[in-house]
């Protein structure tokens, strides 16, 4: 049955791509980013082998291209697997008491080691030109706090996960008891860490997050575990102060931290670290750590050896791949083009503002404020970190020697930047990744090459249909400065109240209705959360909302060319086990409800399809929410 436009109309416009489109079987999911980005891979793929064919020569990529030599050879990958992995291990292994834990635990977390102490460094909240240290909650196996309250569900995905790490375990060489004992005693640390961590949705709101505390008074707090030092082995020196992420958590980590649980901890320890590592072995064994990641995603197979070789070199160079692709394929027409769209929107943004009744005028001016200050980055990073720039890789060591040897260098340089001004010069992402992001402590957006062609922006595309794709996500991005997490802080970043009482009362009154029309949503089964999702759906609305305004503005605006090509960009096909793991964890609503949600808010949609009471794309009039 073929969909109508006023009844289902991301149905009715992707109609066609949905009814031929098949999800690869190395992946839960396919779609225009998707495509988009496989469409990246293939180019990037194809100019390495050029490259080491010697019919090319690309000076920037010869580090990257020198790993992949490495990383596709899975013949020597594969030699030795156990005594690799024994080797990898033995600084856990040796460990024999609590004492001995705590001793080792800042010289592994320099070492790139995963330990239950989740260190970063990053501004702080509240005084940005500062970085400052964080202390986070440890990652759980399955996804989510709420994974954990289905028992059956539960049951049946730890089962796979021991099956697979018991065997990988064996396999590296240890005694098959010992190996049932690492996982039993990893599944019983993972399931008190469930127990004390706070849910993906409460973390969402992390303008809460914020919760800076006195190492002394820490320290306090810790009886049994040794936490300064361990912090100060790994900054050289004492903080003041430490920020903590999950206040919940660590509330309780007094009696988790302890040495009733060494046994636990150090099991935890070693399962987690020889998963870090096992992709960097074999081909098989690459494959068999997959399983309990294929199961929760619904990916049927693993990704080929080829393109798996590529991408684990990729990753160690993403940052210097990125820029020679941004300089190679992003012409300086275009990007001179995107950055007159993007002022564009901020002055239509701008205007919006003083339209929107609601706000009183001492809001206004310092919305108007922090959206002057707001940072724009288009393309690629105009330089790499010094770091990476000096990564080198010795083909006379292993991969995984390699790999050590980069991720020593990455943390030392991570760490080194404590207690200094944040560069705000570095990029999130790469500039191949088709995405863009907004930086609550920089107050800057930011638009990657990749995403900044069709569908989303074509320089021979209409204006409509540009500012239907492109236009909207870089509204969406601007969006993010003033959604529910980024209201909250001023325009240098610093989480601030700088809205009046009854503004701030009242925008949350509306953000309320976008949390209520999204609640309970139904996607393959799966129930979304409609306060997880709240912060990038009012961003959709945003962006929507401002750059059809701009859209307008044209001499050439086609109402039907703006809405169909926001409904193309989020076309989607993706296996029900992804969907459900999503629903859980992503900020993101699905893909359809990213169009068949937001877009009945716009009387324009509306009156350009003809929709009426009844159909199943109305909404009516006092319902349609409006914010930006």
């Amino acid at each position: 049955m073929v969909a109508k436009y006023q009844d289902d109309f991301y149905q009715a416009v992707n109609q066609e791509w949905l009814n031929q489109a098949e999800i690869p079987a190395d992946k839960p999911v396919t779609g225009g980013f998707y495509d988009l980005a496989d469409k990246i891979e293939d180019l990037e793929r194809a100019t390495v082998k050029e490259i080491e064919a010697g019919q090319k020569a690309v000076a920037a990529l010869d580090q990257f291209v020198a790993l992949h030599q490495l990383t596709k050879d899975w013949d020597r990958r594969g030699q030795d697997e156990a005594a690799q992995v024994q080797q990898f291990l033995q600084p856990l292994l040796k460990i024999e008491n609590w004492d001995d834990f705590q001793a080792a635990e800042g010289q592994l977390i320099l070492d790139s080691y995963t330990t239950p102490l989740a260190l970063t460094v990053s501004p702080d909240s509240k005084n940005t030109a500062r970085n400052e240290l964080w202390l986070a909650n440890p990652g759980l196996i399955l996804p989510d706090t709420t994974s954990y309250q289905d028992e059956d569900s539960k049951k049946d995905l730890l089962r796979t996960w021991s099956t697979m790490v018991a065997g990988l375990l064996q396999r590296f060489g240890f005694a098959e008891k010992e190996a049932q004992k690492l996982v039993d005693e990893t599944l019983a640390f993972d399931q008190i860490l469930a127990d004390s961590e706070s849910s993906r949705e409460t973390l969402s709101d992390y303008w809460k997050n914020y919760h800076p505390t006195a190492l002394a008074d820490l320290t306090e707090q810790f009886t049994d575990y040794r936490i300064a030092a361990v912090i100060e082995k790994v900054l050289g020196q004492k903080p003041e102060k430490v920020i903590i992420f999950d206040g919940a958590f660590f509330d309780k980590a007094n009696a988790i931290y302890q040495e009733k649980n060494f046994d636990l901890i150090k099991s935890w320890s070693i399962v987690q670290n020889m998963l870090d590592i096992v992709k960097l072995l074999g081909n098989q064994s690459r494959i068999d750590a997959g399983v309990f990641g294929r199961k929760l995603s619904g990916a049927k197979e693993a990704v080929d050896a080829d393109k798996a070789a590529f991408r684990q070199a990729r990753a160690f160079f993403a940052q210097i791949v990125g820029r020679w692709y941004g300089q190679t394929y992003f012409g300086e027409a275009a990007k001179k083009d995107v950055e007159k769209m993007v002022q564009d929107l901020i002055g239509v943004y701008e205007g919006r503002f003083d339209q929107q009744k609601w706000l009183s005028a001492a809001t206004r001016e310092k919305a108007k404020v922090k959206l002057a200050a707001l940072q724009v980055k288009v393309g690629y990073p105009d330089q790499i970190p010094a770091y990476l720039e000096k990564r080198k890789v010795d083909v006379h060591k292993s991969l995984l020697e390699n790999v050590e040897d980069f991720s020593k260098a990455a943390v030392a340089d991570h760490f080194s930047q404590w207690g200094q001004a944040p560069d705000t010069s570095r990029w999130e992402m790469p500039g191949d990744l088709v995405n863009a992001y907004y930086s609550p402590e920089f107050n800057q957006i930011v638009f990657p090459a990749a995403i900044l062609q069709e569908p989303f922006y074509d320089y021979h595309q209409s204006s409509s249909q540009n500012f239907g794709g492109i236009g909207t996500v870089i509204a969406h991005e601007i969006t993010h400065a003033f959604d529910t997490n980024g209201a909250r802080y001023d325009e240098h970043g610093n989480l601030k109240e700088w809205w009046t009482k009854e503004d701030f009362e009242h925008f949350e009154q509306k953000t309320q209705a976008v949390v209520a029309a999204f609640d309970g949503q139904d996607s393959a089964g799966a129930k979304i959360n409609g306060h997880l999702t709240v912060s990038e759906n009012v961003a959709d609305l945003g962006g929507v909302s401002a750059a059809l305004a701009a859209a307008k503005e044209q001499k050439d605006f086609d109402a039907k060319a703006f809405f169909e090509n926001f409904a193309t960009l989020w076309r989607q096909k993706a296996a029900p086990a992804y969907l459900a793991m999503l629903a859980k964890i992503d900020v993101h609503a699905p893909a359809k409800l990213r169009t068949n949600v937001i877009l009945p808010n716009f009387d324009d949609f509306h009156q350009t399809y003809g929709i009426q009471a009844g159909d199943g794309m109305w909404l009516d009039p006092e319902k349609r929410i409006q914010i930006w």
